[in-house]
């Protein structure tokens, strides 16, 4: 559903409040970069890493994370389902946004609850509206 732009801004906005840090986990460099740096631009603090390996790491060493953007296809290692499971263990309230490009079917399955999914490619407004609802999803009602 497209929102308008007065309202992404107000929830962005919002949601940028609430959120401590972003921790973004996309193995595709140019993808994380890009990423990062829209979050960045609209007041986001964002720790990105490119592996399983480096998220687990992050998340054992954070002590608080406003949200998890993940790639569900990683490579070697947990997937992006996997590390937000883990993820969730350690902060059972902790907003999660998945992305794939394979897959949206087992996003019901095998993702968390309250979390969204985002298809790949996708506009940086999408990742910013899905983080502001996970982030405050009251604010995020229409």
């Amino acid at each position: 559903k497209q929102i308008a732009l007065e309202e992404f801004v107000f929830l962005t906005r919002k949601s940028v409040l609430f959120a401590s840090e972003i921790l973004l986990v996309e193995d595709d460099f140019t993808l994380n970069c890009a990423t990062r740096e829209s979050l960045e631009e609209i007041g986001y603090r964002v720790q990105s890493v490119y592996c399983a390996e480096a998220a687990l790491e992050a998340l054992n060493r954070r002590q608080y994370l406003g949200a998890l953007l993940t790639d569900v296809d990683l490579g070697p290692g947990p997937d992006g389902f996997a590390i937000a499971r883990l993820a969730r263990s350690a902060y059972p309230h902790l907003p999660v946004v998945f992305v794939s490009g394979t897959a949206a079917a087992s996003h019901a399955a095998q993702g968390v609850a309250n979390s969204l999914f985002v298809a790949k490619p996708f506009h940086p407004q999408q990742i910013a509206t899905a983080l502001a609802r996970v982030i405050r999803p009251e604010v995020a009602q229409p």
